[in-house]
């Protein structure tokens, strides 16, 4: 037996077995050292915190160190850095960051993170009015001390991640979920793409609007240079470009180009107003976000400019085709001017400023004026439509409006004035009827009956409205309106339809064609009103009062060749109120050739 384990082949079987299990040792524990994450403690975790919590000026925290000594492969796992305060929201949270570094790079005194992938990861950004921000120190600015070590970054990614942007000052904010971001250098320069989906962004109270994102970017001395940035909003597209200073932060600066959709934009900032948006537009300008000291106080500025521009743009059922203007929005005020639009055969300048902003002793007025020339009436009451009139000139004016932001119906306050002049040819009533005053009769007889209808055709139309308002009422100052039938002087005042009281001159060259002027005035004012038969011509003095579809009108009246109730009475004087669908003559002269008779 001695001799058989002498034997020189069993010694070489034997040495073969001993070289296979220490391979396979060496295999196994390979597999082991590579497989397995070994954890540093908590000397090694908090010696890193306290390095991370120096350099950041920031604590930060990690829930576990570990490392694949095999790969070189660190994991760090429940990272947090905390915000302004240990009560505040934290700056970052993530769920695992693994990064690799290749231990032979040491060798040369290089530090080379070949990649860096993080995921489950939150990124909350706040900005305050006073300047504040939440933002760690990630860059130094000045010389840096030399060093024979160099570190490199070769590629990061981190995805499934969220970030949200408060700003307290405006406040505007944007959340953007599901984020995927990469970074690499391919070349001596960084580069990287940013995507995300199903974000939110809202500006101070108004609507929510849904937005997706994707953009390149590159690193260049602590800047971030966006070269193209498609984001897609609720009811915009935009494309930007632009430039974060990562070492001033928040100095940061964009280019933009947006294609805006009216209606959607009035369901979000104005959801709970009663009127409607129509057409699309663009805006090109820029936004500009970076720090500022105001009256010895820092504080974070913005400021958002550019002009806008709508071939169809159309406010209720008004529309104003060639909408143009600029646009300034800074932490004071939001300013549009230079605006203008074409308005139905004419022209519209107009400008809109809401101030001041964020001053709590202050309420924040808007202000809109506009001034239009040119308006071609048949155009205008075509479009509205007014039932029952239609109306022929041109019009110019200009209106005033300021108001409590969001409290229109409470603290409307404005004043205003318009012209109209009459086509040219057309012959307009005078304020005293000439002697020689060609009045006809208008045929009578069964062979013609009574039309009841309002004008068919657009009436003439020239005069002056001035008026001025405030919360409860409109106070129209002296004004007239002249048709070819009509003369009418008014002033006084009226709770927007309610409550008026309105002296008023009315001379007329045909009662008939005056009536179905006053009949088509109340239809278009929502009372269906149809002309009575009536002849001859003549004045009317009085006041209008009550509401303006159920009005009542006294006063005192003059006519010749006056006819009613199918029978011509000639001259009459006399005092008059109609109210409810009735007339009431408490006292009348009536003069016929040498008979008189007191009525």
């Amino acid at each position: 037996m001695k001799r058989l384990f002498q034997h020189p082949i069993t010694q070489r079987t034997r040495a073969l077995i001993r070289r296979s299990a220490a391979t396979v040792g060496v295999i196994i524990a390979v597999a082991l050292v590579s497989s397995l994450t070994v954890d540093l403690g908590p000397s090694v975790r908090r010696r890193a915190e306290t390095a991370a919590t120096s350099y950041l000026e920031r604590p930060m925290h990690i829930g576990r160190l570990g490392i694949h000594l095999w790969r070189g492969e660190f994991v760090v796992e429940d990272l947090v850095i905390e915000g302004l305060t240990p009560e505040s929201r934290p700056f970052l949270t993530a769920k695992r960051i693994d990064i690799s570094m290749p231990w032979s790079t040491l060798f040369t005194r290089r530090v080379v993170f070949d990649e860096i992938e993080m995921t489950d990861w939150r990124m909350y950004v706040e900005l305050f009015e006073d300047g504040r921000h939440n933002f760690p120190r990630f860059t130094r600015n000045g010389p840096r001390r030399q060093s024979a070590w160099t570190t490199t970054l070769e590629y990061v990614r981190a995805h499934r991640g969220e970030f949200e942007y408060q700003d307290h000052g405006t406040p505007w904010s944007t959340i953007a979920r599901n984020l995927d971001v990469v970074v690499g250098r391919p070349t001596s320069e960084y580069r990287g793409r940013a995507t995300f989906t199903d974000g939110t962004v809202q500006i101070q109270k108004y609507e929510p609007m849904q937005a997706d994102m994707s953009t390149t970017f590159r690193i260049v001395d602590n800047k971030i240079l966006l070269d193209q940035i498609n984001l897609e909003s609720d009811g915009a597209s935009t494309k930007l470009n632009g430039v974060i200073d990562a070492g001033k932060w928040p100095e940061q600066t964009y280019f933009m180009r947006s294609h805006i959709q009216f209606s959607r934009m009035r369901e979000l900032f104005f959801a709970h107003d009663d009127f409607t948006l129509a057409g699309e537009g663009d805006f090109t300008g820029t936004f500009h976000l970076f720090k500022e000291t105001v009256d010895g106080k820092s504080r974070n500025g913005r400021e958002l400019k550019g002009t806008f521009s709508s071939p169809d743009f159309g406010l209720n059922q008004y529309a104003f085709p060639g909408l143009k203007g600029t646009v300034r929005w800074v932490p004071e005020s939001l300013e549009v001017t230079n605006a203008s639009a074409g308005m139905y055969g004419g022209s519209a300048a107009f400008s809109y400023r809401m101030a001041p902003l964020g001053d709590k002793t202050r309420p924040t007025m808007a202000t809109f004026e506009t001034q239009y020339r040119g308006v071609d009436l048949t155009a205008l009451t075509a479009a509205v439509p007014l039932r029952g009139l239609r109306l022929a000139g041109r019009g110019a004016g200009r209106n005033r409006l300021e108001w409590p932001l969001g409290r229109f119906s409470a603290g409307l306050r404005g004043e205003g004035e318009m012209r109209v002049d009459a086509p040219a040819g057309a012959m307009m009533m005078p304020r005293a009827i000439p002697a020689d005053w060609p009045y006809t009769d208008p045929p009578q007889g069964p062979d013609d009956p009574f039309d009841r209808s309002t004008p068919r055709e657009p009436v003439p139309l020239s005069g002056e409205l001035s008026y001025v308002y405030d919360p409860q009422a409109i106070t129209i100052g002296r004004s007239r309106v002249i048709t070819p039938s009509s003369y009418i002087e008014f002033e006084g005042r009226t709770e927007y339809g309610q409550r008026s009281r309105l002296p008023f001159h009315v001379t007329s060259g045909d009662w008939q064609e005056s009536d179905r002027l006053l009949a088509g005035l109340m239809t278009a004012f929502g009372a269906n009103t149809g002309a009575i038969p009536i002849g001859g011509y003549g004045t009317f003095d009085g006041t209008m009062e009550e509401t303006f579809r159920r009005p009542k009108i006294s006063g005192h009246f003059a006519g010749q060749r006056m006819r009613a109730f199918d029978v011509t009475w000639g001259t009459v004087d006399g005092d008059a109120v109609i109210e409810n669908s009735y007339a009431t003559v408490s006292r009348a002269t009536i003069t016929a050739g040498a008979s008189t008779m007191d009525v």
